[in-house]
């Protein structure tokens, strides 16, 4: 059932070319489409997504005569020749085949359809082949989507979802209900309600509004989808744990009342800020956002039927099929490396030559050491099940830079830079000048303030190098992502924001100046006014600002200002990268350290800072996610809005209802989050939150810039390293003209093609602000270990597989990888019933392929418990007593 009034024929653009009332194809033309895109495949061809009309796309596709194509496509060279995400090889035979017949060697006929369907495919549908193998290049506005019983699912598992993951999440081990999982079982639930409910309804104004529109639909599928996984989860709420428990800042006032201003302020507030950016994140067609479409593709096979007489390689086989194949293999090997052999999960082999040897762990290990190994794991869940969710060029630059970041920390390790070398190399840990764990409660006041005299005695707080490697990284990546991707994106930049201004001044559609297959498809849909996002924007700031000094939070109101500016301008940048790369910014380091700057010595405000802060970018970035998710699967933008918006109600009310049972059924004893709570409440990331917030709250970023003088340094060489950066792209072509102009045709020519030409190919496909987020990927043992057997996979199945065997690739590959998903969750919540409150309960496997991973200097590293150098004769390490610094 759509709602009212959300489906209609744009008033906008309306004149805006209609190629198909010009020109009909040739009727063979259309039949071999067909044929070729439904029949027996080759290599180097395409396949239709599940549930595709091979007549209607190509129907959709074969709207453009040769002139109108060779257009088209020039346009799109000239749009895409700097496109990271675009085929190079695509783009070369692009290049060729607008010159026409000759040049490419063609016969006039073919070279006519093969650039009709060329331009057809690029213009009507998408230019690039992952979204053409998930979605479709024409659209149904009757299907049914924003129905009673995809609301009534959907609500069901936001309900079920964030009561069960927000009850056992502090749990160790805890329970939680993956995505995947859902997804699958929401296609019997709406096959079931839709021949169980009755078909009662209304007809108003010529539409027919009912309980039972028909068949369980790919589109209501989706629209429950978005609604679950969209506010199922926790997100920064554990810090309201850490505000009211004893073990942490002990604040009784924090009720019920205060929990639920800062949940909605904590969801709400970056949701208008998604839909201020949509004209910048979501309608432009280099806005990708790869990680949707495995969820795309796995939607449209558990609802869909395929072409039968297909064959592809010899592949016969249905999406559906290999789609459930490999979640039962990967259901059943998840139980070899995860419990019966678990040194092939992290395998550390190399150490096994010499579990004793320190240097041997700290470069090859993957627990504690840094993970350079070539064969890491034989877990695809611990490195690679993510290897279709980035582009291959993506994945490789953050590959490198993490490579060229480890050596960096490993030679800063063997200097001993910042006493490094006496500590564990990649631990996310503090440490005290005498090896061990930092225990904060020796310098706090029962108020969570430093006790200066303990502090003298005891000291600073000393991190391991990879953490503070990261935290460096961080100063830097924020500035040079602000300062690259605000010139490199300038005109996307200025069309987005002065589209939201003009646009509202002249009543113009919010999709003008987007000309793609899809958003011409989404013009018959109502739009979500700027307004709506504003208003959900400004409640998201008032309930922010009432949340902040209605209690005593300690918190000025003025601070939500600094958390929407600085937030806002962090956004920006970080859906930018998300949407090309699905890698973004982490920005909980930013509201660590600049709370900590501003209120030293007060924890309480820094806490309060990182909730509202960390969720602004996060709950920007999901829901610009689902936006994507309906515009490529033509879902009415209102009703994803509904829905997204009142499942974000919901799931604040639950989780904090929960909470209040949480601290009655867990804390009768009041270790509620404490190591010896009797049903393992222990809160893992509760303790970890409150650790951070001590650091740089009570500690200050003061006194942590006077102990590491480096850091602060940072922001500013980030912003000149993106300023060198995007001069350097304008000089460039001038510099190859000044040296053309200063040497003979014969030194010019060996130049341009030994040296000029491959850099310029290598630099081209380069983003810096992505390959330079690769550098982040350290600390909390974080290492190599995770991204070795990924970027194997990326290669693979995107690379190799997608250019020699692509309708292979577009039909089967995103399958396989949801395969493994869903077959991992579903044994990982298996294992986790049986061995932690079931049957096995305390069962061990103990033999030699459980316990040699973990019987050398790496897995002492991992523990904290190891380190290059020993202490010194003086007893400590680090600053003398009287220059502990003092900055409060």
């Amino acid at each position: 059932m759509d709602s009212l009034g959300d489906v209609k024929v744009a008033s906008v653009n309306e004149k805006a070319e209609v190629i198909s009332d010009r020109w009909t194809p040739p009727s063979e033309w259309l039949a071999r489409l067909v044929e070729e895109y439904s029949g027996k495949h080759g290599g180097d061809t395409e396949t239709l997504p599940a549930g595709s009309d091979p007549d209607r796309v190509a129907a959709a596709v074969l709207t453009m005569n040769e002139d109108e194509a060779v257009r088209i496509l020039r346009a799109i060279i000239e749009d895409h020749h700097q496109d990271y995400t675009f085929d190079r090889v695509q783009m070369t035979r692009l290049q060729e085949i607008v010159e026409g017949n000759e040049a490419c060697g063609m016969e006039y006929g073919e070279w006519s359809y093969v650039v009709c369907k060329t331009a057809g495919l690029m213009h009507n549908w998408s230019p690039y082949a992952e979204v053409r193998a998930v979605t479709l290049p024409y659209d149904d506005p009757e299907e049914p989507c924003e129905s009673v019983r995809a609301y009534i699912l959907g609500f069901f598992w936001v309900c079920v979802c964030t009561a069960v993951n927000t009850f056992f999440n502090p749990r160790q081990p805890g329970i939680s209900i993956p995505n995947q999982v859902v997804q699958l079982l929401l296609v019997p639930m709406g096959r079931a309600m839709a021949y169980v409910v009755p078909d009662w309804g209304f007809t108003l104004r010529g539409k027919r509004y009912t309980l039972n529109p028909g068949p369980w639909s790919s589109k209501e599928q989706l629209f429950a989808t978005i609604i679950f996984s969209g506010a199922s989860t926790i997100g920064n709420f554990t810090g309201l744990l850490v505000i009211r428990l004893p073990i942490f800042f002990n604040q009784r006032w924090a009720g019920f009342g205060f929990a639920i201003a800062l949940a909605l302020a904590n969801q709400i507030f970056g949701l208008g800020m998604a839909g201020i950016l949509r004209r910048l994140t979501v309608y432009p067609i280099e806005a990708v956002w790869p990680s949707t479409l495995p969820v795309l593709a796995l939607n449209r096979t558990l609802i869909n039927d395929d072409n039968k007489r297909e064959t592809i390689n010899g592949w016969r086989m249905t999406r559906y099929t290999c789609f459930m194949i490999f979640a039962g293999v990967f259901l059943i090997y998840y139980w070899v490396p995860n419990q019966f052999f678990t040194a092939l999960r992290l395998f550390n082999w190399m150490t096994w030559i010499s579990p004793s040897n320190v240097n041997l762990a700290v470069v090859t290990g993957s627990y504690g050491g840094m993970g350079f190994n070539p064969l890491t794991s034989w877990d695809p869940n611990v490195s690679g099940s993510l290897a279709m969710n980035s582009p291959f060029f993506a994945q490789l630059q953050q590959y490198v830079m993490r490579v060229v970041a480890g050596i960096l920390i490993l030679i800063m390790y063997y200097k001993n830079a910042f006493w490094s070398a006496f500590m564990p190399i990649n631990s996310n840990g503090a440490f005290d000048n005498q090896m061990k764990s930092y225990n904060v409660s020796k310098v706090l006041t029962a108020d969570n303030q430093v006790n200066i005299d303990a502090y003298r005695s005891y000291g600073p707080p000393y991190y391991a190098v990879a953490n503070l490697f990261v935290t460096g990284a961080n100063f830097v990546y924020y500035t040079f992502s602000i300062v690259y991707v605000f010139v490199k994106y300038r005109g996307a930049l200025k069309k987005a924001f002065v589209g939201i201004v003009v646009n509202t001044i002249k009543r113009r559609s919010i999709y003008t100046g987007f000309e793609d297959g899809h958003t011409r498809m989404m013009r018959r849909y109502k739009e979500v006014p700027e307004w709506w996002y504003g208003i959900v924007f400004a409640f998201g700031f008032a309930i922010s600002i009432a949340a902040v000094t209605a209690w005593p939070t300690q918190t000025p109101w003025y601070s939500i200002l600094a958390v929407t500016a600085i937030g806002g301008l962090l956004t920006i940048p970080w859906v930018i990268i998300e949407s090309i790369a699905a890698t973004g910014i982490s920005v909980n380091v930013i509201w660590q350290v600049l709370p900590g700057l501003w209120w030293p010595g007060r924890p309480l405000p820094q806490l309060v800072i990182l909730m509202l802060g960390g969720a602004f970018e996060q709950m920007a970035g999901g829901f610009t996610a689902d936006l994507k998710y309906a515009h490529y699967a033509k879902l009415p933008p209102r009703a994803v809005f509904r829905g997204h918006i009142a499942s974000c109600v919901v799931n604040c009310f639950i989780y904090c209802a929960i909470l209040e049972v949480m601290m009655v059924y867990f804390n009768e004893d009041s270790t509620l989050c404490r190591w010896d709570n009797r049903e393992h409440m222990v809160c893992n990331y509760a303790n970890s939150v409150f650790s951070s917030v001590i650091f740089f709250g009570a500690f200050g970023t003061n006194n942590m810039f006077k102990l590491y003088p480096g850091l602060p340094w940072c922001f500013l060489i980030g912003a000149v390293l993106g300023a060198v950066w995007v001069i350097g792209e304008q000089v460039a072509p001038r510099v190859r003209l000044y040296v053309q102009a200063r040497m003979h045709d014969k030194q010019f020519s060996s130049f341009d093609r030994y040296f000029w030409r491959p850099a310029a190919s290598v630099f081209n496909c380069l983003n810096p602000a992505i390959a330079l987020s690769g550098a982040l990927q350290w600390a909390g043992n974080n290492n190599l270990s995770y991204a070795t057997l990924q970027i194997y996979m990326a290669w693979y199945f995107q690379y190799y597989l997608k250019r020699r065997y692509t309708a292979w690739w577009g039909k089967y590959a995103y399958l396989i990888f949801a395969g493994l998903s869903v077959g991992v969750a579903i044994s990982g919540l298996i294992v986790t019933l049986v061995f932690s409150f079931g049957a096995g309960r305390n069962t061990t496997f103990s033999w030699w392929g459980n316990d040699v991973a973990q019987q050398g200097v790496d897995y002492q590293l991992y523990n904290n418990n190891a380190s290059l150098l020993p202490l010194p004769s003086s007893g400590y390490f680090g600053l003398a007593p009287n220059d502990y610094p003092l900055s409060w």
